[in-house]
C-alpha cells in the first residue's frame, strides 16, 4: 500500500511523503474529530498534532499490526480523549453553530424545519454521550470502519469494539428517546 511506504519514508524524513500522508487524511481526520464533539479550533488544533506525533514517531508504524488509517486514527482519538477528558470541559458540537442546511433540490419547507430539527437532536444527544462512546460510533457510522478497524483504534479485543458500540447505540437511542419524553 502506498500510505505504508510513505510512512516508512516520512520515518526516514522525507518530507514529500509526509505531505502525501497528511493530504490523503487530513480531511477524514478533522470530520473524524469533529465528530466527537471538538470544535473547528480545537478539531484543527488536535488533527495538526497527530500529524506532528506522526512524523516523530512514524519509525513506531508496523504495518503487520495495523493500516495506517486505523494507526493514525488511533493517535487522533487518544489525543481527543485526552482534550475531552480536562476538567471542566464543555462538550460542543461543531462550534454550536446551527446545522449545515440539507444539500438536496429545494425542499418543502416542513420537510427542511423537520430534518433541521432531527439534527440539532442528534446533536444534543451525541453531546451528552461519553467521549469514548461518541468515538466508536463515529468510527463506525462516520469513518463506515470495520469492527477489527475499530477495535485497533480503540485499543481493544473486536469483541470489546462490539459490546462498546452496541452500548453507545443503546445510551444514543436512550438520549434521543428523552428528548421525546
Amino acid at each position: 500500500m502506498e500510505t505504508d511506504n510513505d510512512i516508512s519514508r516520512t520515518a526516514a524524513g522525507d518530507h514529500v511523503a509526509f505531505r502525501r500522508i497528511v493530504e490523503a487524511h487530513q480531511g477524514r481526520i478533522f470530520g473524524y474529530l469533529g465528530r466527537m464533539g471538538l470544535d473547528s479550533a480545537m478539531a484543527e488544533d488536535i488533527a495538526q498534532e497527530t500529524f506532528l506525533r506522526l512524523w516523530r514517531n512514524a519509525w513506531q508504524f508496523d504495518a503487520k499490526l495495523s493500516l495506517p488509517t486505523t494507526w493514525i486514527l488511533t493517535i487522533a482519538r487518544n489525543l481527543a480523549l485526552t482534550h475531552l477528558a480536562r476538567p471542566a470541559r464543555r462538550f460542543e458540537i461543531m462550534d454550536g453553530a446551527e446545522p449545515p442546511d440539507i444539500a438536496c433540490d429545494t425542499p418543502l419547507p416542513d420537510e427542511a424545519l423537520h430534518a433541521k430539527q432531527q439534527h440539532r437532536r442528534l446533536h444534543a444527544a451525541l453531546e451528552r454521550l461519553l467521549p469514548a462512546d461518541r468515538s466508536v460510533l463515529a468510527a463506525s457510522y462516520v469513518e463506515d470502519l470495520s469492527l477489527a478497524e475499530i477495535a485497533q483504534v480503540e485499543c481493544c479485543s473486536t469483541g470489546a469494539a462490539k459490546v462498546r458500540l452496541h452500548r453507545a447505540r443503546k445510551r444514543l437511542r436512550k438520549a434521543l428517546e428523552d428528548d421525546n419524553g
